[in-house]
């Protein structure tokens, strides 16, 4: 669902052992069906998925990648055709999760990176790591067997036991990265100048108070270093969408840390742009 940058790279990825169905819409959608998927990056290739702009029902997993603003809209549609499928969440932000709730729901979480370079076309950026796990922290065979099947398509996925707190500090890092880049309409590569770590320290001291306060101990610091060296070469969604004049993920990204002055500032710094740009 939502087959944008990450959602179709990951059907790439996933058609190498699965039956894949892309759910998007307008331009992407005719380019897809006519030409196939093009795939650049740490994927090469034309991938010609079945592609779709509402989901018909049927499958077993069905991802879930739309944006969070999205989250009610596609829900609801799914709901029309729904049948007890497992729904597994990559979505970014605090609170996705419980929006889809009344699914059968498998949060996840991945800091690889994807770029929708044109209709039909997106770029493989960066990888990163995958996780995914049961909302009760138990290790069940289905979040092993959905982690083996994607590590055998390529995507590297580890079943977790605390995949909440993982999600919260993918919350973090992203806080880190993409309000950044968007503001200065960079890749994620420049960030590692070193007049721009100081900001990304900052955010990430003040997104660190947050998680402490939820019992959650991570260096913040330093897992936003390591997904801006691994995806160096990423747009990251954020800029993408301040780039193609778009809503932004920043209430659910940077919402939860604006406590902070850094965090804060660039809140309302990406919020200017939303309203100049849309």
């Amino acid at each position: 669902m939502g087959a944008g940058a990450l959602g179709s790279t990951l059907g790439a990825i996933l058609s190498k052992n699965n039956d894949v169905l892309l759910v998007t819409r307008g331009k992407h959608l005719s380019a897809i069906r006519e030409n196939g998927l093009k795939v650049e990056g740490l994927l090469s290739g034309t991938f010609y998925l079945d592609a779709e702009r509402n989901y018909p029902g049927g499958y077993d997993v069905i991802i879930f990648t739309v944006k969070a603003y999205q989250t009610r809209d596609a829900k609801e549609a799914v709901k029309k055709v729904y049948s007890g499928e497992t729904v597994l969440t990559f979505q970014n932000g605090v609170g996705v999760v419980e929006l889809l709730s009344e699914f059968d729901v498998v949060p996840g979480s991945t800091s690889m990176g994807a770029t929708l370079v044109a209709p039909g076309h997106v770029r493989y950026a960066g990888d990163g790591d995958t996780f995914i796990g049961e909302l009760n922290g138990e290790l069940t065979s289905r979040v092993k067997e959905i982690a083996d099947n994607f590590t055998e398509c390529g995507l590297n996925t580890l079943a977790v036991s605390d995949i909440m707190a993982r999600r919260w500090i993918k919350t973090a890092v992203n806080a880190c990265i993409n309000p950044l880049t968007a503001v200065l309409g960079v890749r994620n590569g420049a960030l590692m100048h070193r007049d721009l770590q100081s900001i990304v320290r900052c955010v990430a001291e003040e997104c660190e108070a947050v998680l402490r306060e939820r019992g959650i101990d991570a260096d913040v610091y330093r897992e936003a270093l390591k997904v801006i060296k691994r995806t160096a070469d990423n747009e990251s969604s954020m800029y993408q969408d301040i780039k193609n004049r778009k809503r932004t993920e920043v209430d659910y990204i940077l919402g939860p840390f604006v406590a902070g002055n850094c965090n804060r500032t660039l809140y309302h710094m990406v919020k200017y742009l939303e309203k100049k740009t849309l």
